[in-house]
Parts: C-alpha cells; sequence; structure tokens
C-alpha cells in the first residue's frame, strides 16, 4: 500500500466528454493510480489526478501538457493544489457509501459500517490511490456484466485491474483463477491488499500490460492464453490497440467484457473487436458509458 502520510498534489480539468479518452490517457502517464473521473451535467465531467509532492517536476510536466492540449479540445485550465494526506483521503471517502451493483453486488468501503443482507456479494474495498471504487458507471457496468456471465469453474484475466474490484467480484461470482495485471505499481499493490481484504486466494496479481503498438516499453507484456473470461475496463483507444491480444488470450467461445469506453467511442471499439475476430453480443449503456460484450466464435 502506498505511504498515506505524504502530501500529493491534485491536478483537474473540466472537460466536454469527448475529450475524456485522450484525458484519461493524459493523466496515467503522470500519475499514480491514473486518473479518477466525476460526471457533471451538460455532457461535462471533472478529471483529477494524484501526484506525490516530492514529484514536481512531474506535476509541472502534466500541467504544461493539459495547458498545451486546451488549445485544441474543450477542456479549462488546470487546478493545482497541494492536499495534506488527511484532505486527499478525505475528499474522495467522503462521498463512497456503501453502493448496490446489479442484482445482488454490494460494494463496501472499509470504513463505513454495512450489514448484508441474504444472498447478497459483498466486496469489501479500499481504493487507496487506486481507480476503480464501483462509484464510475464503468465500473458499475462490468460488475453487472460479471453477474451475468461468470460461470463456476472459468478461468478469467483482468486486464487494468486498478483497485482490484473486479477480480474479487470474479473470484466470488465462482471463477477458478484470475490473472490481474496492472502498468502502474500502485494498482497492483492496492489490489493485492483488497484481495487479501476480501479473502481471495485465487486472484494472482502481476505488473503486466496485453501486447499493443502502444504499450510501454518498460512494462512486461503478459502472453499466458486459455482464459474463459477477460475482462478489459480502460479506455477506448487501450482496448482498440489491445483487440487481436485479447481474441488471441481467450479460448474459443470465450468472452471479453470490455468498458471505460464513452459513447461517441463505442463504434470504434465494436469494429476493432469484430476485426479482431470476435462477435459483439450486447452492449449496455449508463449515463456517457458503455460496455461491449464480446465473443470468440
Amino acid at each position: 500500500m502506498m505511504n498515506q502520510n505524504m502530501s500529493w498534489i491534485e491536478l483537474s480539468v473540466e472537460a466536454e466528454k469527448t475529450a475524456l479518452d485522450d484525458l484519461i490517457n493524459l493523466f496515467s502517464r503522470y500519475c499514480s493510480g491514473g486518473a479518477v473521473v466525476e460526471e457533471r451535467p451538460a455532457a461535462r465531467a471533472i478529471v483529477k489526478g494524484f501526484i506525490a509532492e516530492w514529484e514536481r517536476e512531474t506535476a509541472e510536466k502534466l500541467e504544461v501538457a493539459l495547458l498545451l492540449f486546451g488549445k485544441v479540445a474543450s477542456i479549462s485550465a488546470p487546478t493545482v493544489r497541494v492536499l495534506a494526506p488527511e484532505d486527499w483521503s478525505e475528499s474522495w471517502k467522503s462521498y463512497f457509501e456503501p453502493q448496490h451493483v446489479g442484482n445482488h453486488t454490494v460494494i463496501v468501503p472499509t470504513w463505513r459500517t454495512y450489514e448484508p443482507q441474504p444472498g447478497e456479494l459483498i466486496i469489501l474495498l479500499d481504493p487507496g490511490m487506486a481507480f476503480g471504487t464501483g462509484l464510475h458507471a464503468s465500473t458499475r457496468l462490468c460488475l453487472a456484466a460479471i453477474e451475468r456471465e461468470v460461470c463456476p469453474g472459468v478461468r478469467a484475466l483482468d486486464v487494468g485491474t486498478g483497485s482490484g474490484i473486479l477480480s474479487i467480484a470474479l473470484a466470488k461470482q465462482g471463477a477458478v483463477s484470475i490473472d490481474a495485471i496492472d502498468t502502474d505499481s500502485v494498482a497492483v499493490h492496492v489490489a493485492q491488499d483488497n484481495i487479501r481484504l476480501n479473502n481471495v486466494s485465487n486472484v494472482s496479481v502481476t505488473q503486466a500490460t496485453l501486447y499493443s503498438d502502444a504499450a510501454p516499453e518498460d512494462i512486461a507484456v503478459f502472453r499466458e492464453t486459455g482464459y474463459n473470461l477477460i475482462t478489459i475496463n480502460i479506455f477506448a483507444d487501450v482496448i482498440i490497440g489491445m483487440a487481436d491480444a485479447l481474441v488471441n488470450a481467450l479460448l474459443p467461445g470465450g468472452t471479453v467484457i470490455a468498458s471505460g469506453i464513452i459513447s461517441c467511442k463505442a463504434d470504434e471499439v465494436a469494429a476493432a473487436l469484430l476485426q479482431a475476430g470476435f462477435v459483439v453480443a450486447e452492449r449496455a449503456r449508463e449515463d456517457d458509458w458503455i460496455v461491449i460484450i464480446a465473443r470468440k466464435p
């Protein structure tokens, strides 16, 4: 787990949702745990990220990149503030309540008290600085799809695991083994902590990525295959770049649950999956976010 006693630099911008994919990609290059997206009315959102205070040079580079991006996209000038440990922690913990998702999944933050009801599947979660609280529509869409798609005994791969929330859901829904990968070392540690918190023993977390032309050169490429199910909740351009790797990692008849897709990018993602050899079986939507369920023939 990360050092929660240090101060953090928070950078945030308000943007039209059509710019979200590019912004998430930009924040993910610089920020611990990637980007956090908070929905706003009128097709806009707040995108923010956190950088350790001792990495001020990195924060300055991101600020410049955001200012340059603002010349070609509809985003606000970046807001920069330094948060004491208790400030960044409470800034998002204050609105993270137990949340019901799908038919029986309940996400319970570790600092809340919740009395489980019969038949509920409880996921205890402390996201730390990793993306994946279940508050975001893309995560909720994935969790609901997991309820529908997971059969006991499946072997699963969770690409871009973040807080580990989808891996935990896969395990508690009956997946026999789960490999979870993420390029961010912070996310790897957070996911491992949450997996232990939920007494899940069949999830292995690795700092790695699937192959794509845009894969970071300093991150190992994950080459395991033979999966029945893959979840990937990142963003559209990454999914497009990994489409061939996704189909190669699946067994015939296997399924990919792909989310983190803003609605204006859904057709591009579906086309890339079709070109890679998938059959697109279903799309579901919440707000401006889409999950695509595709199957390998």
